[in-house]
């Protein structure tokens, strides 16, 4: 079969249970169902898709209103969406990456957390906004820095996502039957808490638990809103049609009463973000808001300097009880689902249909495409391909 479109996006994502079995698949049929008003053509696949000279990729197609297994030439537009989750994972993909050298990539990738932190703190502005941050390098110095602060000490993985293996230890005084608590998510995002009788014995379980991993560790913030839930500030920028960052929406994400992280996928929910801080912090809201729009417009073209183009990033933000915002990360492969669980359908809108925008302005302004045109690109059905 034979399609005509101006260019050729292809976005490879990782595997989940399904039919068919991709990441994201919401996201990605709304990118299939909209690429035609943006004269695009989609197409999904896994890295292991790809073949090792570049020359083909296996995949899915929408058609018709149904997933369509395909053949296909290799995009114009790369997208990765993949999320890794075990270190073949990652190897998967930075075989297929290299095997599509010559597909443009749609945005860059950010580098690890500690990264990212070394990158902003060299800004007297962003820095203001940024978490004392510390590399974990061994029992010695998070027993000194949990003695310093009273409130404990908050460890996450340099490379980690979705508030996995993340702890809060936090040293107790004799009286309270213990010398160090702990609490966190293990590898599955499952709370557990756990106590220890001697100061020792809790670093050294931590130090098993982080095992080859590379850690941060932050002061614990008390970032919980006044009904004792954690949250914080989800903003969205992207870049538009004309390849300029834009803010795309703001949502407040909420855990569970008790819970360590507000991530969604530790049981997280989501409300609109101008009425929760009106309501949270008073006329000093609004001015949260305008702080967080700054902020938000400050940090990508500064990590862009430093980690080349960028075509969206998550920017997540905690705020304590006297005002006070701190990033909490930047997330270069953002999700979207905050803005349908809000309501904020113009936000879902654009979070869906600012990635063809964008590549579509890629294709108009790129060198390799020489010239604005409308090409031709060649694809097979699956039955096809087994019957050749």
């Amino acid at each position: 079969m034979t399609e005509t479109a101006m260019g050729f996006l292809g976005i490879m994502t990782g595997r989940r249970r399904g039919n068919p079995p991709i990441a994201e698949p919401e996201f990605c049929s709304q990118l299939c169902r909209v690429a035609p008003l943006y004269d695009l053509q989609v197409l999904i696949f896994h890295p292991e898709g790809v073949a090792r000279d570049g020359q083909s990729i296996r995949g899915y197609i929408w058609n018709d209103g149904q997933w369509q297994p395909t053949l296909a030439a290799p995009p114009d537009i790369l997208y990765n969406r993949c999320l890794y989750s075990s270190l073949q994972e990652k190897r998967s993909a930075a075989s297929a990456l290299a095997a599509l050298s010559r597909s443009l990539p749609w945005s860059r990738g950010l580098p690890d957390k500690w990264s990212v932190y070394e990158i902003l703190r060299r800004s007297r502005r962003a820095s203001a906004w940024l978490p004392e941050t510390r590399l974990y390098t061994g029992t010695g110095d998070l027993g000194t820095m949990l003695a310093e602060r009273e409130d404990g000490v908050f460890l996450k993985p340099r490379s980690g996502t979705h508030g996995k293996r993340t702890i809060h230890a936090k040293r107790l005084s004799n009286n309270e039957g213990g010398r160090i608590s702990l609490r966190g998510r293990d590898e599955a995002n499952v709370p557990f808490e756990k106590g220890f009788r001697t100061l020792d014995e809790g670093l050294s379980w931590i130090h098993d638990f982080i095992g080859p991993r590379r850690y941060i560790i932050q002061p614990y913030l008390h970032l919980t809103s006044s009904g004792g839930q954690p949250f914080d500030v989800r903003v969205l920028m992207q870049k538009n049609g004309r390849g300029v960052w834009t803010l795309t929406g703001m949502a407040v994400r909420l855990g569970s009463r008790g819970s360590l992280t507000s991530n969604l996928h530790g049981g997280g929910t989501a409300v609109p973000a101008q009425p929760f801080l009106l309501a949270e912090y008073g006329k000093t809201g609004s001015e949260l808001m305008e702080e967080l729009a700054a902020a938000s417009a400050l940090l990508p073209p500064l990590l862009e300097e430093s980690c080349g183009r960028l075509g969206e990033l998550g920017l997540d933000f905690g705020i304590d009880e006297g005002g006070r915002i701190y990033l909490l990360e930047a997330n270069s492969k953002p999700g979207r689902t905050v803005f349908r669980l809000t309501g904020d359908r113009r936000a879902a809108k654009l979070a869906a249909e600012n990635p063809l925008r964008y590549a579509r302005h890629l294709l108009l302004n790129s060198a390799a495409n020489r010239k604005p045109s409308t090409r031709q690109f060649r694809y097979k059905r699956e039955n096809d391909i087994n019957g050749s």
